[in-house]
C-alpha cells in the first residue's frame, strides 16, 4: 500500500490535461469545498486559491470552461448549503425498509479525460474536506485506457454498479440515448469500449441488488472468498480497520461464524488520543469474547490526532492474503446488503501470497483510554432520515425576475411549503412555474438551497435546485469593483492577448478588500468611489469593450470564441461584465458620485452599442432573443425615469431625442 495526499495524486494524474468529464458518488457531499478545493484542479491554469471570494469571481469567468460534471450522494448527508456552479446534483434517498433506513454510501470518483484515459478513485473517502484533507483514507486507484489497461472484469464491475443506479433511481437504460446527465453519458460511452487488455487481480464487490445467483451482502463476499479462493479452509488470522461498530454482538459472531478463527483483531475507533467512540461495556465484552483491540500500525507516530475514516479488511488464509478496501464500516446496516434493507456499499478485493502478510495493527495499552460512547455512522441519522418528498425545483436566471418551477410528482400526498427568510412561504402542492420577487432572487442568489417543510410535520427536507442559465444568476449585491478597476479591467482586455493581465487585476482587486489574515474589509467591499474625474475614462472603457465582443475574425475558431466572450460580458453577472457595469454606476448614483445626465448617457450606449446591435445580428428563433429584449426592457425603464427627473431647467424632451438619434447614427 502507497501513502499518497489525494488531492495531490489527483492532479499528477490529470497531468494538465482537459477533462472530458467526471462522475462522483459519494455519502457525505459540501459543494463549498467542492466548488474551492476539488472542482479548481479540472481548471489548473486558472490561479484559484483559498480566498472564496475571489473564487467567486473566477469561476463566474471561467465556469463555462468546466466539463460535464454529476455527483450522486446521501439525501439526507449532504451539506445544506446549495451549489453555485454548473453541474448537477443527485441526491438519493432510499426508501425505509423494515430493518431501518439504509443510506447511500459508495465512494468513487471517475474522471474521463482529453485523451480518452479514465481515472478512477474508489474507496472512503467523501467529497468533504475531512474526505480529501485531514482524515486518514483508504482508496483505491486504477486508470484504464482503451488497448493500454482495459481489464474487462473490473472495467465492467464498475459499468454495471453506474448503470443500475441510474436505472434503479432514474429510469436511464443503456440504450438512452441522451439524459440530463451528460457527465454519464460521455462515462458510459467510455466503458462501451473494447479493446481488453489482461484481466486485474482486483475484484469488485458492491452490495446492490442483483440475480439471486449472484453475491448480495458483505457476509456472502467473506464466504465467497473462503470457498473460492481459499478452498472452504478457515482463515488464520483477521485484521479489521473501521471507524464505527454496531452495537451488540450479533456481527461480531457472525464474523467469527465466517471465518472460523480466533484471531480477530480490531482497530480501535479513536476520535483523538486516547478518546474512544464506542461504549466501554461494549468493548470490554467484544474483547471478552476473544477479539483484540488494537491501534493502526503507525498512528501513535503521527504529531496530533489523524481520525481514521478507512475501512479495510485484512485476511490471511492457507495461501493467499486477501486485503479488501472500501466503504464497508463494521456495522450490521452495511453488511446485509441492499436487498436485505442494508445500505449501498462497495469494495475492492486484492489477492497476494500469503508470505506477504504485515501486520496493519499493533498492540496498545488500554490503561488510559476514555470512552466517549458510540457516535451515529457518519450522521447516518441526520433529518432523522425520514423518506422525502418526491420533488424537483429548477431555477432559471434566464428571465429579469427569475423563475422557479416546482415538480411534485405525487401532488396528493405530497404538501407543504417552501421556507424562506424574510420572504412568505411558497406553496409545493401542485407542479408550477413562479416568477420570483427581489427578495426572493436574493435569497436564491446568496442562498441555493431549497428548504421544504411537509404539512404537519416538524422536520425540513433540503433540496438543490437545477440551475438553467446559471451565468446570470445575480452576484452578491455588495461585491463590485470601482469604477477605476473595471474601466482598467476593460482596457486590458482590448489589449492583451491572454488571461494573465485579467487576473493580475483580479488579484489587486481580492488585495484591496480583503486584511493580511485573508478576512473581507466591509468598508472596502463596499466601496464604489469613482478615483476618475474624467467622463472620457468611462467612455474610452465602453468603446474598448465594443471593439473586443463584436470583433470579426476570419475564421470560425476565432468567431466562436468572440461570441462566447460576448455572451460572458453581456449576459453574465461578474464584477467585471456589463451587469456588473450597471450595478456599479448604479450605486454611485444612488451615493451620488455620478450625475444624472451622465447616468442617463451611459444606460443609454450599453442599450444601444450592445444589446440593440446583437439583437440586430440574431434571427428571431435566437435563444437569446428573448434575455435581449428582457435586459432592454429593463434598460428602457431605467432610462425613461432618468428622463423624466432630468427634464427640468433648460434640458428638454427634444435635447434628449437628439442625443439619442447621435447615438443612434454612431451604431449603425
Amino acid at each position: 500500500m502507497n501513502k499518497f495526499i489525494l488531492a495531490e495524486k489527483l492532479k499528477e494524474e490529470i497531468g494538465g490535461q482537459s477533462i472530458r468529464a467526471a462522475v462522483f458518488h459519494s455519502f457525505n457531499f459540501d459543494p463549498e469545498f467542492f466548488e474551492n478545493y476539488l472542482l479548481p484542479l479540472f481548471l489548473a491554469e486558472i490561479p484559484f486559491g483559498d480566498n472564496k471570494i475571489q473564487n467567486t469571481i473566477l469561476w463566474r469567468k471561467f465556469q463555462s470552461e468546466l466539463p460535464p460534471i454529476t455527483v450522486y450522494c446521501d439525501f439526507h448527508a449532504k451539506s445544506q448549503k446549495g451549489i453555485n456552479l454548473n453541474y448537477l446534483v443527485r441526491a438519493l434517498d432510499i426508501k425505509k425498509t423494515k430493518f431501518g433506513k439504509p443510506c447511500y454510501h459508495p465512494k468513487h470518483s471517475f474522471i474521463v479525460l482529453n485523451d480518452s484515459s479514465l481515472i478512477v478513485l474508489t474507496g472512503s473517502n467523501n467529497l468533504t474536506e475531512a474526505g480529501w484533507c485531514s482524515n486518514l483514507e483508504g482508496v483505491n486507484f486504477f486508470k484504464f485506457k482503451n488497448n493500454v489497461n482495459f481489464p474487462q472484469r473490473l472495467k465492467d464491475s464498475f459499468k454495471n454498479f453506474c448503470r443500475n443506479i441510474r436505472k434503479e433511481f432514474y429510469q436511464e437504460f443503456k440504450y438512452t440515448i441522451e439524459t440530463n446527465s451528460k457527465a454519464d453519458d460521455e462515462l458510459d460511452y467510455f466503458f462501451r469500449s473494447k479493446g481488453y487488455t489482461e484481466n486485474e487481480e482486483a475484484i469488485y464487490f458492491d452490495t446492490s441488488i442483483k440475480s439471486s445467483t449472484k453475491i448480495q451482502s458483505f457476509d456472502g463476499f467473506l464466504k465467497y472468498i473462503k470457498r473460492e479462493l481459499n478452498d472452504s479452509l478457515p482463515f488464520k488470522k483477521v485484521e479489521i480497520i473501521s471507524p464505527y461498530f454496531s452495537k451488540g454482538f450479533t456481527i461480531f459472531n457472525k464474523l467469527k461464524e465466517v471465518t472460523e478463527t480466533d484471531n480477530i483483531n480490531l482497530s480501535i475507533p479513536f476520535e483523538n488520543t486516547d478518546y474512544v467512540a464506542l461504549d466501554e461495556e461494549l468493548f470490554k465484552s467484544v474483547k471478552e469474547l476473544g477479539f483484540n483491540w488494537q491501534a493502526i500500525k503507525g498512528m501513535n507516530q503521527i504529531k496530533g490526532h489523524r481520525f481514521n475514516h478507512s475501512k479495510i479488511y485484512h485476511i490471511l488464509g492457507e495461501e493467499k492474503v486477501f486485503t479488501i478496501v472500501g466503504s464497508v464500516n463494521f456495522t450490521e446496516m452495511a453488511w446485509k446488503g441492499v436487498r436485505y434493507g442494508g445500505n449501498y456499499e462497495s469494495a475492492i478485493l486484492y489477492q497476494s501470497d500469503a508470505t506477504d502478510w504485515k501486520d496493519m495493527l499493533e498492540d496498545y495499552s488500554h490503561e488510559n483510554l476514555s470512552f466517549t460512547g458510540e457516535k451515529e455512522v457518519e450522521n447516518h441519522n441526520m433529518d432523522n432520515r425520514e423518506d422525502v418528498f418526491d420533488l424537483e425545483f429548477v431555477i432559471d436566471w434566464n428571465y429579469d425576475s427569475g423563475v422557479l418551477s416546482i415538480i411534485n410528482r405525487d401532488e396528493e400526498n405530497q404538501n407543504g411549503k417552501i421556507i424562506i427568510e424574510n420572504s412568505p412561504d411558497i406553496l409545493i402542492n401542485t407542479s408550477r412555474d413562479i416568477r420570483l420577487n427581489q427578495e426572493q432572487i436574493n435569497y436564491f442568489s446568496n442562498t441555493p438551497l431549497i428548504k421544504v417543510r411537509p404539512s404537519n410535520s416538524d422536520i425540513y427536507f433540503y433540496y438543490y435546485p437545477i440551475h438553467k442559465n446559471i451565468e446570470k444568476k445575480p452576484l452578491p449585491s455588495n461585491l463590485n469593483l470601482n469604477d477605476s478597476e473595471l474601466m482598467l479591467l476593460w482596457k486590458e482586455l482590448e489589449e492583451s492577448k491572454n488571461k494573465d493581465s485579467t487576473l493580475r487585476i483580479i488579484d489587486k482587486f481580492i488585495e484591496r478588500i480583503t486584511d493580511e489574515s485573508g478576512e473581507v474589509i466591509d468598508k472596502e467591499l463596499k466601496e464604489s468611489k469613482s478615483t476618475l474625474n474624467l467622463m472620457a475614462t468611462h467612455l474610452s472603457g465602453i468603446i474598448n469593450l465594443n471593439k473586443k465582443v463584436f470583433a470579426v475574425s476570419n475564421t470560425n475558431k476565432r468567431n466562436e470564441a468572440i461570441k462566447k466572450m460576448r455572451d460572458y460580458y453581456l449576459f453574465t453577472d461578474n464584477v467585471d461584465t456589463l451587469k456588473g457595469y450597471r450595478n456599479l454606476i448604479d450605486k454611485m448614483s444612488r451615493d451620488k458620485k455620478l450625475n444624472d445626465g451622465f447616468y442617463w448617457l451611459l444606460l443609454n450606449i450599453i442599450d444601444k452599442y450592445f444589446y440593440k446591435k446583437y439583437l440586430s445580428m440574431i434571427n428571431s428563433e435566437n435563444e437569446l432573443r428573448e434575455s435581449i429584449l428582457g435586459i432592454r426592457r429593463t434598460l428602457k425603464n431605467q432610462i425613461k425615469t432618468l428622463g423624466d427627473k432630468m427634464q427640468v431647467g433648460t434640458i428638454t424632451k427634444d435635447h434628449l431625442k437628439w442625443v439619442n438619434k447621435m447615438l443612434e447614427e454612431d451604431v449603425k
